[in-house]
C-alpha cells in the first residue's frame, strides 16, 4: 500500500463536495479508502483505491465518471486536470491527465484547484462556482 498524497486528498475532497446521496455515500468510501497503486505515465498518473472495511457499494451498481476538477501547476502551460472513475459502486481510480504537449513534472506544485465545466461545443471552462446541474446529471437521481 502507498502514502495517499495532499494532491489526491485536495482533489478527491472537491470532487465528492456536494448535497447528493451518492456524494455523500462516496464521501463515506472514501474515508475507508486505502492506495493500493500509483502510476506514473509521464503525461499524469493513475491512483487506484481499495475501499476497506466492507462499506457498502452504491445501488445501482454502474460506473460514474466525476471529471470536473482542475489544477494549475507550476511550469505547465495548461495544467492538468483529474478525473474519479466509480466502478460497480466502488471508488476505483483517480487519473491525473495533461490538457497541454508538456511532459509531467518529477515533483510537481499545484498552484490551485479549480471547478470546470464543459460547454458546447466541446472546451473545457473554469467555473467560480461548481456547476451542480451538470453533476447531478452524471449522478442521476
Amino acid at each position: 500500500m502507498h502514502e495517499m498524497e495532499p494532491i489526491e486528498r485536495q482533489v478527491m475532497h472537491m470532487l465528492l463536495t456536494g448535497d447528493h446521496p451518492t456524494l455523500e455515500a462516496l464521501r463515506q468510501q472514501f474515508a475507508h479508502c486505502v492506495v493500493v497503486e500509483r502510476e506514473f505515465t509521464g503525461l499524469g498518473f493513475f491512483t487506484k483505491f481499495e475501499v476497506q472495511d466492507c462499506i457498502p457499494q452504491l445501488e445501482p451498481r454502474r460506473r460514474i465518471v466525476i471529471g470536473d476538477v482542475c489544477a494549475d501547476v507550476e511550469g505547465l502551460d495548461y495544467g492538468c486536470g483529474f478525473i474519479l472513475f466509480v466502478d460497480d459502486g466502488l471508488i476505483e481510480t483517480l487519473e491525473c491527465h495533461l490538457w497541454g504537449d508538456d511532459a509531467f513534472p518529477d515533483n510537481p506544485l499545484y498552484n490551485r484547484l479549480y471547478y470546470t465545466h464543459q460547454t458546447n461545443p466541446p472546451a473545457v471552462m473554469e467555473t467560480e462556482k461548481r456547476d451542480i446541474d451538470a453533476l447531478n446529471a452524471t449522478l442521476g437521481k
